[in-house]
């Protein structure tokens, strides 16, 4: 059972830590990192969501958030702006700069998946993005303290 769990463990690492060597090479450019792919790609969906909500969709700290949107700021990609409803909330919106990097992410993200997914079955895909659904949502089940019965 340990050896199983252990080379679950392995596998999800190797994957993660070769997606962030992966993407970043593509990102090199562009002054991003695989780190503020994801921030992004929430605001092409949602654009005007608050830091907030995006802490707790990404089950990170605030600080984590701040510093990922300050870059993306720094960058000329999102803006903030302070809700007009009520003013301790901070919306943030993609620029057009920020809009400019939809195609690379949308290419370097499909790139990789392709390149994860080589040799697979749509089948095969299609069981293995359940089962990782699954895993994350048990994963998230786990860490907020949650009964998983």
């Amino acid at each position: 059972m340990a050896d199983r769990q252990e080379s679950l463990a392995k596998a999800i690492a190797i994957i993660h830590r070769s997606e962030s060597t992966f993407k970043n090479k593509k990102l090199l450019k562009t002054g991003l990192n695989i780190g503020q792919l994801r921030y992004l790609w929430t605001l092409y969906k949602e654009d005007g969501i608050s830091q907030e909500s995006m802490a707790k969709r990404f089950m990170v700290d605030k600080a984590s958030v701040t510093r990922h949107i300050k870059r993306l700021e720094e960058l000329g990609m999102i803006r903030r702006e302070i809700d007009v409803k009520d003013r301790r909330i901070q919306r943030i919106f993609v620029t057009e700069k920020g809009f400019m990097m939809r195609e690379l992410i949308e290419e370097t993200t499909a790139d990789w998946s392709t390149m994860l997914t080589a040799g697979f079955s749509e089948a095969e895909k299609d069981s293995l993005f359940q089962l990782l659904g699954r895993l994350s949502e048990n994963a998230i089940i786990a860490v907020e303290g949650g009964d998983m019965a």
